[in-house]
């Protein structure tokens, strides 16, 4: 009987570190704040962290769709917001060239931590949202 007790303490305890553990770690590490509030946080376009992502979510869309592709040429703005467990969603406004002109488009890129690296995966296909300037 007590060893039944003492196991299902265990299993409880494992549970509460599990899964409040991520959010103890946040704390300390300061950044407890973004992940509650689900605040996007501006992110230079210049990172390499981000000129990569924005490849992959033009490089997807291409993928997805007919010819003619897009070819990234500039990175307006990329927002970033904070999940649990180290995942994020990427949000990109960027300029992109279709071989006859260059326009806006806006791209959302969710980027899933694993235990083996991480994953990323294109929400939304990028689609034209006007104002871009022509060639």
């Amino acid at each position: 009987m007590m060893m039944m007790r003492t196991s299902c303490l265990i299993i409880i305890a494992m549970f509460f570190l599990f899964c409040f553990g991520p959010s103890y770690t946040a704390t300390r590490q300061g950044s407890e704040s973004l992940m509650s509030k689900r605040i996007p946080v501006d992110l230079d376009v210049k990172e390499p962290e981000v000129i990569e992502i924005a490849n992959f979510a033009v490089s997807e869309h291409n993928k997805r769709s007919n010819p003619p592709y897009l070819k990234l040429s500039e990175i307006l703005s990329c927002q970033k917001l904070y999940h649990a467990f180290g995942d994020a969603t990427y949000t990109f406004e960027l300029l992109a060239h279709d071989g006859v002109s260059t326009n806006k488009y806006m791209a959302r890129v969710c980027h899933v931590a694993t235990r083996g690296g991480s994953v990323a995966s294109l929400m939304s296909s990028t689609i034209p949202v006007g104002g871009g300037r022509g060639d």
